[in-house]
């Protein structure tokens, strides 16, 4: 039986796309993806970033959001209601304001400010499932943070066995999170008292966690490539090779397929980039060097041989 551990907490506070393979049809040309979105930041004009929304309906492309300078980080409600965007405090240099906004018209339905430290005024808050919690990843000085819908803290998840968490989290579909620490991914219990090993790695980088929305599968980049494995750790696959490194994996909605970065350039580099692909998510490898794999889809803008869509930061499927 894998072990159990206790966590340390600090108490409440109160244009179209296309695939290049002209025999694998590609989203909004017939392929099989499921219906949603997919949404990614890039640049627009002189290098600013914008939050593009690819619809895999229709294959029509749109901006999401504008450019703005003042905006950290940002997270779709797994229906596509509502937005949560983490944006600079104009009036507190080390602070946040979390606004939620209605994905239906624009409008904002609620925000409020989240206290920062020098350390950590920069956050990237995740609705849960239900959209009742909010998580944030922890920071330099600041543990895992679990909020309410209206901003108030009611748990800080510093340390499991003693370690602290770092890194990428994820919901799972009961609010239970995933986390990691070390070499180590755990799975935190729905009141975030203790948690379960999932799986103990052996990779030097690795890094973004996430699930399937069902819960069963998790996915992760590490060793430069994709791995899957079920929920409970079973069944441990490499999924992806090529010449260069993949990152970034996301899930779609129906966990059938998973949007990875390919050819990726990480955050070692001044300027980070994927390029966006799509493979299944059934366990076989992909080789996703370009025009190695039939089965392997680039996004592409329409009638373009050459530009593949790249996203230099957050990008989900909804």
């Amino acid at each position: 039986m894998k072990p159990t551990y206790l966590i340390t907490l600090l108490a409440c506070l109160i244009p179209l796309i296309s695939c290049s393979k002209k025999d694998n049809a590609g989203p909004g040309g017939g392929g099989n993806f499921g219906t949603g979105s997919i949404y990614y930041d890039w640049s627009e004009g002189a290098g600013l970033a914008v939050v593009y929304q690819l619809d895999l309906n229709n294959a029509v492309r749109s901006k999401a959001l504008s450019y703005n300078p003042d905006r950290h980080a940002w997270d779709i409600s797994r229906d596509r209601s509502r937005m949560i965007q983490s944006v600079a405090d104009p009036g507190d240099y080390d602070g946040e304001i979390y606004r939620i906004i209605n994905m239906s018209n624009g409008q904002t339905i609620s925000e409020f400010k989240k206290k920062g430290t020098e350390l950590s005024s920069f956050t990237a808050p995740l609705f849960s499932p239900d959209m009742s919690l909010i998580a944030v990843p922890p920071t330099f000085d600041r543990g895992l943070l679990i909020l309410n819908a209206q901003g108030q803290l009611l748990k800080e998840v510093v340390t499991i066995a003693g370690n602290k968490i770092k890194g990428h989290i994820c919901w799972m579909p009961d609010k239970s999170i995933l986390c990691t620490v070390g070499n180590t991914i755990y799975r935190l219990n729905n009141s975030y008292t203790y948690g379960n090993v999932i799986a103990q790695l052996n990779f030097s980088d690795w890094n973004h966690v996430t699930a399937s929305n069902d819960g069963s599968k998790i996915a992760f980049a590490a060793g430069k490539h994709i791995w899957l494995m079920a929920a409970n750790g079973d069944n441990l696959k490499q999924i992806t090779t090529s010449n260069n490194e993949e990152g970034y994996p996301v899930f779609s909605p129906d966990g059938q397929h998973l949007l990875i970065g390919t050819d990726y350039v990480g955050e070692g580099n001044a300027i980070q980039r994927w390029k966006l692909t799509i493979i299944p998510a059934d366990g076989k490898q992909y080789n996703v060097n370009d025009g190695a794999d039939s089965r392997v889809i680039p996004i592409k803008l329409k009638n373009s041989e050459s530009t593949q869509e790249l996203s230099n930061y957050i990008m989900e499927w909804r």
